[in-house]
């Protein structure tokens, strides 16, 4: 049995024997120099490089030691592992399915369940993983206990998720912050309609550990997800209590704070996670954000730059400049920065929307329809996009292809009501008084409070109609 300095020493001559290895296998690809390693070092040289997300370098190092000992399990295994992170779990599981396995390798178990599970084969998965639990020690069991609990939420058996992420963190002695079970028992409890099961659990490992940061965080997640935010709030004060670089609770303090549109304490608790050298990218973009609702415009920028000085790649940032100068009256070089965070998420349509708004305000309306039609592709269902669409198309005096998508828009929306006030109003613009009336008296049976948003199309038009107002009246007075 290893005492707690045996371990320490052992760990640190681990990383000795990685750091070396790793060093002479860069010498020997800078320097085109064949250089040979036993199988234990490249074990060491592939875990380090897919630990460290190169996934470039670990495919090199794979290949290269199966070239020098094709033979060998360990190495077979990790060349599945490769093709697994590469996204390519089929050929990962054929090439473990090819290996004549020794039970005593643990991590042909993890693979394989990891295989199974990327390939949506989650009861094989949770089978595989369980067999593995044989082979490990308790205190090393949390990342399995884990997997088996997502694989179990995957099927939708959620009380069997809870049951195995609260096994990961019973026996997780290390780092909980580094616990995906923490986050993922949280949203079990809130699926499960047990916010009280939850609460009563996390308060039991505080009563065990006052100082257990990651259960306090837990309960303000809990709060902070069902909208209890001041609960939320007094629970990331207790975590940044206990560690003040907590950077989960720093954020998610300052989010509670912004979803209560208290922006200058959600600004005041960035700056002190700040002042206690927790820098992020993120931290920086939740600063600009709050000085943009506070209308501090050039604070906003400058922290967002700040963000992007750390994370070149932060949409949030690259949108958030964009909303900065899209308020202060510079769509161009708005439209340059929704163009970078589009580039970067070409999912997200909201993006195309922050486009074609600023691409109309410069009178470009075509290339704003031509954003619009994108959109289509992607959410056909969505009433925003018909309502853009109309009221562009009438803009641009295409009155005829506006009332058709606006249409289009009902069939496919089960009748909005923003779009039958929208219709209503363009034919009442075109002096086509049934049909205007007809839509309209659909428009408010449905919604009839957005009658104040009808009359702001055009108010002088729609005030002075007696009959358009009589109806107005006659349906929201009942």
């Amino acid at each position: 049995m290893f005492t707690d300095d045996d371990n320490s020493w052992e760990e640190e001559n681990d990383d000795d024997l990685t750091n070396e290895a790793v060093t002479r296998f860069e010498d020997m690809l800078e320097n085109q120099r064949p250089t040979y390693f036993d199988a234990e070092e490249f074990e060491l040289i592939i875990d380090y490089y897919m630990q460290n997300n190169n996934l470039k370098r670990s495919r090199q190092a794979v290949d290269l030691a199966l070239a020098q000992h094709p033979d060998d399990i360990n190495l077979r295994i990790k060349n599945a592992r490769q093709f697994l992170v590469e996204n390519d779990p089929k050929k990962a599981f054929d090439l473990l399915d090819q290996i004549e396995i020794n039970y005593d390798e643990p991590d042909y178990f993890l693979t394989l369940g990891s295989c199974y599970a990327a390939l949506g084969k989650h009861q094989k998965a949770i089978d595989t993983y369980t067999s593995a639990l044989a082979y490990f020690d308790e205190d090393e069991k949390s990342e399995l206990y884990h997997a088996i609990g997502y694989e179990y939420q995957n099927l939708g058996a959620l009380n069997k998720a809870i049951e195995y992420y609260k096994k990961s963190l019973d026996v997780d002695t290390e780092d909980l912050q580094t616990n995906n079970s923490l986050i993922d028992l949280v949203n079990c409890y809130l699926l499960t309609d047990s916010m009280e099961e939850g609460l009563a659990y996390f308060n039991q490992r505080i009563e065990e550990n006052p100082q257990e940061a990651e259960s306090w965080s837990a309960l303000g997640d809990l709060y902070r997800r069902t909208d209890r935010l001041e609960e939320a709030i007094e629970m990331y004060e207790y975590v940044l209590a206990i560690d003040p670089t907590h950077l989960w609770a720093n954020m998610h303090l300052a989010n509670s704070y912004y979803d209560l549109n208290r922006f200058q304490e959600a600004i005041d608790s960035l700056n002190e996670a700040l002042a206690h050298d927790v820098e992020t990218s993120m931290i920086h973009a939740s600063l600009g954000d709050c000085h943009y609702r506070l209308e501090n415009y050039i604070d906003a920028r400058n922290e967002y730059n700040k963000a992007l000085a750390i994370n070149e790649y932060l949409t949030e940032a690259w949108s958030g400049l964009g909303y900065v100068y899209s308020d202060t009256g510079d769509s161009r070089n708005a439209i340059k920065f929704f163009e970078k965070a589009y580039r970067l998420e070409p999912f997200n349509d909201d993006h195309l929307y922050n486009l074609a708004a600023e691409h109309r305000k410069i009178n470009d309306n075509e290339k704003a329809l031509s954003y619009l039609l994108e959109i289509e592709k992607h959410q056909p269902n969505d009433p925003d996009l018909y309502f853009f669409l109309g009221d562009l198309l009438a803009d641009m005096d295409r009155c005829d292809e506006a009332i058709c998508y606006l249409k289009l828009g009902l069939e496919r929306t089960n009748n909005d009501s923003t779009l039958l006030y929208l219709l209503a109003y363009l034919h009442l613009e075109r002096n086509e008084r049934q049909l205007a009336l007809t839509y309209l008296e659909q428009a408010l049976t449905a919604n009839p409070e957005y009658y104040k948003e009808f009359i702001e199309y055009n108010p002088e038009m729609i005030t002075n109609d007696i009959e358009v107002m009589e109806m107005i009246k006659k349906i929201t007075e009942n």
